[in-house]
C-alpha cells in the first residue's frame, strides 16, 4: 500500500503543472538533484539500495537463506572461509553429505559451485556477517549502472547534463528493480554476476571511447570475475568485450588486455573444478546433470523437449517483469533501432542482452531430462539478472531519446510505473516466495542458542537445513555438530563414535523451529544400512516395492557398477578387527538383469566377498541374500560395495551387519 501511495503522487506530480518542478526543489534539499553534486547522489542511491535488500532479507526471506541452492552456496563459502576447496568428513561419511556436495572416497567433500560468490561470502564470514554480503553488492550495482548510463549517453553523443539525468534514471530503476533486491538479499550469486557483467561493459565502452586499450584489462578482469562466479553469464560478456577489442584501433593489444586479465577469474575455476572433480574442465554441476541425462528414460526425454518451448516464453515473461516490475517498460529499448531514438551506441549492449537469453536458454535444454526444470530455474531464480543493469540503462537511454524535451518528466512516470508494477503485479510473486516452504529459512542459529544447546549432535531432517548449519571443523563435544538424520543405524553409529554427546533433532515448521531431544537406540550387534543413504548423488534411486514402507533401492544399469559405501560398527574407540555376518538385500525388478556384489575394504581392492544373482520373479520384490561372514575393523575401518549389472538394471535395497 505504500508503494502504491507512492506511485500514484509520482504520476500525480508528473502531470501537474509545475510537478517536477516541486519535486526537483524537494531533491535538491537533499542535494541529490543537482546534477554537479554526482557524489552525495550516487552515496545516497547505493545506500538506499542496500537498506531496500536488507528489508527484502528481512521481511521476505524471514533473515537468512531460503532458496535450496543458497544452502549450499552458504556451506561453500563457510568452507572456504577456513580456506578449502576440499575437506574431510567424519565416518560415517553418509551422515555429513548431501547430493550437492561431490565425494571422493574415502572420507573428502568438494566445492560443487564456481567459487567467486562463495569467495565473497567467505570474507563475510570471517567478518561475522556473511549476509552484508549482498547489500554491499546492490549497492556497488548502482554504482555500475550509472556509470553504464553514463557510457552509453555518451557513446550516443548527449550532452553532459543530460548524460546525468540518463544516468541517474538508470541508477533509479536498479534501486527500484525488486528482482535485484532478491538477488542481492539471497546467498545466490546472480548479484555478483551482474555486477561483473556491467563492470566489464563499462570499462570496454570506456575503452572505445578514449582509445586508451588498458581500460580492457579492466573489462578482462571483470569477465574473470563473472566466469568465476558464474560461468555461464561469462560466456556473452567475453564475447561481446572481445568483439569490442577486435574492432578497437590497436586490436592486437586491447584482445591481449583483457585475455591476460582474465586469467586469474578462469584459473581460480578450474582449480575449483580439479577439486571437485578431478578435471580442470569438468564441473561438479555439468558432472552431476550428464550422469542424470544419462540414467533417464527415453520419454522423460521427449516430454521435456516438447515442453521446453513453453516454459522457455514463461521464463521470458518473467525476466520482463523482472527489468523495472512491470512488463512494457522492458520493452522500451526496442525504440532505439527506429526513428529519432536510434543509435549505434545501443547495438553492443543489445547483443549482450540477447546473446545471454540465448546462453542460459542453451543451458537450460542442454540436458534434455532437466530442460523443464532447468527453464523454470532459469526464469524465478534469475539467471538472467546479470544483465539486468545493462537493461536498464537501455531503458534509460530509450526514454531519453525518444521524450528529448521531458527527461524529467518522463523518468518520474517510469519510476511511477515500477513503483506501482511492484504494488499491484510482482508483489504478490515475492509473498509466494516469502511464504514457500515453512516461511522461514531452514536454521535459524538462534533456535538452539535460546533453548540453551552449546553443544552436542544436532540432527536434521532436510539437506538444506543441515547445509546452513555445518561448520566444517565443528566437533560435538565443543560446540554444535549438524548432521543428516538418516534414520537407520547411521545414526546411531554416529552418536556411538563420538561417544554419545547431547543430540538433538532440529524441526523446522511454519510456526517455529524448536530442537528436540533425540533417543538413538539399537538393536545391540545388528546393524541396518541403507543403501541409498550411501550411494554417490549420480546414482539412480528407485522405490523399492515389498521392502518395506518407503523402501528405495540403488539401481545400476546393465553393463556398468556403482559403488556404495558400507560403514563399519565402532565406538568411541578404533574398533578391533572380528569377523561380521554380512547380509545384502536386492531388489528383484522382475527383469532380464543379473547382479554382482563385491565387498571391498578400498574402492580398488580385491574383493572380501562376493555375491551373484539373476532376476526371476513375475513381480518386483526383495531378497536377501545368503550371509557371508568378513572380517572388519582394525585398518579396516570403511568397506565398499561394489554393485555391477549384466543384461539389464538391478538394484541393492539395504545391507544388515550382523555380529557374530
Amino acid at each position: 500500500m505504500v508503494a502504491l501511495g507512492m506511485a500514484v503522487g509520482l504520476l500525480i506530480a508528473a502531470v501537474a503543472p509545475g510537478g517536477p518542478r516541486r519535486v526537483a526543489s524537494f531533491l535538491e534539499a537533499w542535494g541529490v538533484g543537482d546534477v554537479t553534486r554526482r557524489r552525495r547522489f550516487v552515496v545516497i542511491t547505493a545506500f538506499a539500495a542496500a537498506f531496500l535488500s536488507l528489508g527484502y532479507l528481512s521481511f521476505y526471506l524471514r533473515g537468512g537463506p531460503r532458496a535450496p541452492e543458497a544452502a549450499v552456496y552458504w556451506l561453500q563459502g563457510r568452507a572456504l572461509s577456513h580456506g578449502a576447496l576440499q575437506w574431510p568428513v567424519p565416518n560415517p561419511t553418509a551422515s555429513f553429505r548431501t547430493p550437492a556436495f561431490p565425494f571422493t572416497p574415502p572420507n573428502r567433500l568438494a566445492a560443487p559451485f564456481a567459487p567467486g560468490f562463495p569467495l565473497l561470502l567467505s570474507l563475510g564470514f570471517l567478518l561475522g556477517a556473511p549476509m552484508i554480503v549482498g547489500p554491499l553488492l546492490a549497492a556497488a550495482l548502482v554504482v555500475g549502472t550509472w556509470l553504464l548510463g553514463h557510457e552509453l549517453a555518451r557513446a550516443s553523443g548527449e550532452a553532459p547534463e543530460r548524460a546525468e539525468a540518463l544516468a541517474r534514471t538508470a541508477a533509479g530503476l536498479s534501486v527500484l528493480s525488486v528482482a535485484l533486491r532478491f538477488q542481492t538479499g539471497e546467498a545466490l550469486p546472480h548479484g555478483a554476476a551482474a555486477l561483473a557483467v556491467t563492470m566489464a561493459l563499462v570499462c570496454a565502452m570506456r575503452a572505445r571511447r578514449t582509445t586508451d586499450v588498458r581500460w580492457f584489462g579492466g573489462a578482462g578482469a571483470a569477465v574473470g570475475a563473472a566466469c568465476s562466479a558464474s560461468p555461464w553469464s561469462s560466456v556473452a560478456i567475453g564475447a561481446v568485450v572481445l568483439a569490442m577489442a577486435a574492432l578497437a584501433g590497436r586490436p592486437t593489444r586491447a584482445a591481449a588486455w583483457t585475455v591476460v586479465a582474465s586469467l586469474p577469474g578462469v584459473l581460480l575455476l578450474l582449480v575449483a573444478h580439479r577439486a571437485a572433480t578431478g578435471h580442470a574442465l569438468l564441473s561438479a554441476t555439468g558432472a552431476l546433470q550428464g550422469a542424470m541425462a544419462f540414467s533417464a528414460p527415453a520419454t522423460t526425454r521427449r516430454a521435456a523437449l516438447a515442453a521446453f518451448g513453453r516454459q522457455a516464453l514463461h521464463g521470458l515473461r518473467l525476466h520482463l517483469a523482472d527489468v523495472a516490475n512491470f512488463e512494457p517498460v522492458a520493452l522500451a529499448p526496442v525504440a532505439l533501432a527506429f526513428g529519432r531514438s536510434r543509435t549505434r551506441a545501443a547495438i553492443m549492449p543489445a547483443v549482450l542482452v540477447a546473446a545471454s537469453v540465448a546462453t542460459h536458454a542453451a543451458q537450460a535444454g542442454s540436458h534434455a531430462p532437466l530442460a523443464v526444470e532447468g527453464v523454470a530455474r532459469w526464469a524465478r531464480s534469475g539467471i538472467l539478472a546479470e544483465v539486468l543493469p545493462v537493461e536498464h540503462a537501455l531503458v534509460a537511454l530509450a526514454l531519453a531519446r525518444t521524450f528529448p524535451d521531458a527527461i524529467g518528466r518522463t523518468a518520474m512516470v517510469l519510476f511511477a510505473l515500477a513503483i506501482g508494477g511492484f504494488a499491484l503485479h510482482v508483489s504478490y510473486d515475492h509473498e509466494r516466495i516469502a511464504g514457500a516452504d515453512t516461511g522461514r529459512p531452514r536454521y535459524e542459529p538462534d533456535v538452539p542458542r535460546d533453548a540453551g544447546i552449546t553443544h552436542g549432535l544436532l540432527f536434521f531432517d532436510d539437506d538444506e537445513g543441515y547445509e546452513l548449519a555445518s561448520e566444517p571443523d565443528a566437533v560435538a563435544s565443543h560446540g554444535i555438530e549438524a548432521a543428516r538424520l538418516r534414520g537407520d543405524d547411521h545414526d546411531r553409529l554416529l552418536f556411538d563414535i563420538l561417544g554419545h554427546p547431547p543430540a538433538h533433532r532440529y524441526v523446522a515448521a511454519r510456526t517455529g523451529s524448536p530442537a528436540l531431544p533425540v533417543f538413538l537406540s539399537g538393536s545391540g550387534d545388528v546393524w541396518r544400512f541403507e543403501a541409498e543413504t550411501d550411494a554417490p548423488s549420480t546414482a539412480s534411486i528407485v522405490e523399492a516395492p515389498g521392502c518395506g514402507a518407503d523402501a528405495r533401492a540403488v539401481v545400476a544399469e546393465g553393463g556398468t557398477s556403482v559403488t556404495i559405501e558400507l560403514p563399519v560398527p565402532r565406538g568411541a574407540a578404533p574398533a578391533e578387527r572380528r569377523t561380521w555376518q554380512i547380509i545384502p538385500r536386492v531388489l528383484d525388478r522382475a527383469g532380464h538383469g543379473s547382479g554382482t556384489l563385491e565387498l571391498v575394504a578400498s574402492p580398488a581392492a580385491a574383493p572380501l566377498a562376493r555375491w551373484t544373482w539373476t532376476e526371476s520373479a513375475k513381480s518386483p520384490r526383495c531378497l536377501d541374500l545368503t550371509s557371508q561372514g568378513v572380517e572388519l575393523g582394525g585398518e579396516r575401518t570403511q568397506a565398499w560395495w561394489i554393485l555391477s549389472a549384466q543384461g539389464g538394471p538391478v538394484a541393492l535395497d539395504r545391507t544388515i551387519v550382523r555380529g557374530r
